[in-house]
């Protein structure tokens, strides 16, 4: 039996989701009572999650729900929430809707769409991801329900327990970035082999997440990117996923790969044989040798020179007295 409660169990026995547009039976404006209904049974109570990014262009045209803006929505729900949790890369910080085009003299996406903290301007917690992993915004919830309060949460408002390391820091492939075994092309021997794919564009090095370390679903651990042999794109990081191209190269934000690396199969050395040591210790004889005979030279060169300028001092002295005699 799976530990972890199936997707029915989960809606209609574990918690109480009184509003979604895809899941609820209701419709139209049955939806809309359902959704008004539930506010304002749950005031001050309730727990707002919003899917999607919100675009502001145009008075939030672009986005719109039982003919109300998702920009208006947005606003009138969060008011009454206990707590707000924007679930997806999207409702985090924009996402693939916020990219700005290639275009000259253009400085925002076409629907102007940003993040739910943009617009409420107050703590959201952000579970972002492209899909999000599942089991993130459940514990995110399950803490809330528990301790009565929102998990604790980074800058970006992503909680820690899950984003606060680099992917790159507990990838399954880390071994290989370290021994400098990069797949270079798809389908080479490195990447059948199952090498690091920094080379080819991975995000994991300027990413923080829990990818490598905590699977999708039920359907296993290699369940991302990196684990199916394509690099990762940084779609849960803002200023990465969706803006920097998919294969360009990762910014390294805590450790750079060297310039060189060990093969990846050293040659083994080998012991001296005892010719060899016999040939060295005779060499290191013979030099120890020719530098006691080269000091001993140098003190009989020394002592031969000092009795050669006392004979010449002699001699010049016996000169000197011989040619005043003859005078």
């Amino acid at each position: 039996m799976p530990s972890t409660p199936t997707l029915e169990k989960l809606i209609l026995d574990v918690i109480s989701l009184d509003y979604h547009e895809t899941l609820m039976v209701a419709a139209g404006h049955q939806a809309e009572a359902a959704r008004k209904s539930a506010m304002a049974a749950n005031k001050g109570k309730y727990i707002l999650v919003v899917e999607g990014a919100i675009p502001t262009k145009e008075n939030g045209i672009y986005c719109k729900i039982g003919g109300h803006t998702a920009l208006d929505l947005l606003k009138e729900c969060a008011a009454d929430a206990a707590a707000v949790i924007a679930i997806g890369s999207c409702a985090s910080w924009g996402g693939m809707p916020s990219t700005i085009p290639s275009l000259p003299g253009e400085t925002t996406s076409p629907t102007g769409s940003v993040g739910v903290a943009d617009i409420l301007g107050k703590v959201v917690v952000s579970i972002p991801g492209c899909p999000p992993n599942p089991y993130n915004f459940l514990a995110t919830v399950v803490h809330f329900l528990t301790f009565g309060k929102l998990p604790e949460i980074d800058h970006l408002g992503r909680p820690k327990f899950a984003y606060s390391r680099l992917i790159h820091e507990h990838c399954e492939r880390r071994a290989h970035f370290d021994a400098g075994r990069f797949a270079m092309d798809f389908g080479d021997e490195g990447h059948r082999k199952g090498y690091c794919l920094y080379k080819l564009g991975c995000k994991g090095p300027e990413t923080y997440g829990n990818c490598s370390t905590l699977g999708f679903g039920d359907a296993g651990e290699n369940n991302w990117p990196v684990g199916c042999g394509h690099p990762c794109i940084g779609c849960s990081e803002k200023g990465v996923g969706f803006q920097k191209p998919i294969h360009q190269v990762a910014k390294m934000l805590n450790v750079a790969p060297p310039l060189q690396y060990p093969r990846i199969v050293e040659e083994q050395g080998k012991g001296a044989s005892f010719a060899s040591a016999a040939a060295v210790a005779a060499i290191a004889g013979a030099a120890a040798g020719a530098a006691v005979m080269m000091t001993k030279n140098l003190g009989l060169s020394q002592k031969a020179e000092e009795i050669e300028r006392t004979k010449q001092a002699d001699a010049a002295h016996t000169g000197a007295g011989q040619g005043k005699a003859g005078e």
